[in-house]
């Protein structure tokens, strides 16, 4: 599923997991399987290339319509420190809600859906300061896959939001962010 055009509909496959499981949908960014909870992504959708805004956070891509509405997408290469994507023919805009708020996260490909027990999840307590794991929630055994669940509140912290308003609001850039 990887390697097709079909990660546009990895939403509307159905959930099959028991009470004990989670379902997540599992991304690549870097050399690294990251997983986000199925219930917090709303739509997975073609890359397209944001608007950038002056003087926003490096992380910040720019931009976007998403049905009507202009969302910020950030980009999760950047937030992790890695080098920017030379290929992005698998490049997908994962969207999403972080406290209340619409955003998009740009992966550089979704490989599939998967229930992870909860037996085989490990919530974070310190893994260490790298960008990567500081931003995690847990981590997930999936067979010999070691999954990063991401913590979605820890994406982007209170500081980058309010100077992300003010610099959208100074550029009478109108978002629900």
């Amino acid at each position: 599923m990887a390697e097709s055009d079909s990660t546009i509909d990895l939403l509307n496959l159905q959930f099959t997991g028991t009470e004990n499981e989670q379902q997540y949908i599992i991304f690549m960014v870097g050399k690294e399987e990251f997983g986000l909870e199925v219930l917090k992504v709303q739509e997975i959708i073609r890359y397209q290339v944001p608007t950038q805004i002056p003087h926003a956070p490096t992380y910040v891509e720019g931009v976007i319509d998403f049905r009507g509405e202009v969302i910020p997408v950030l980009s999760m290469r950047k937030r992790f420190g890695l080098p920017e994507q030379e290929d992005f023919g698998f490049q997908v805009i994962v969207v999403t809600e972080v406290n209340g708020k619409i955003i998009g996260l740009t992966v550089d490909r979704v490989l599939d859906i998967a229930n992870i027990p909860e037996d085989k999840i490990q919530l974070a307590t310190d893994f260490t300061a790298q960008e990567k794991t500081r931003y995690l929630r847990a981590m997930g055994k999936l067979g010999n896959r070691l999954i990063l669940l991401l913590d979605l509140n820890k994406i982007m912290d209170f500081e980058d939001e309010k100077l992300m308003n003010d610099k959208m609001s100074s550029e009478e850039i109108i978002l629900n962010f």
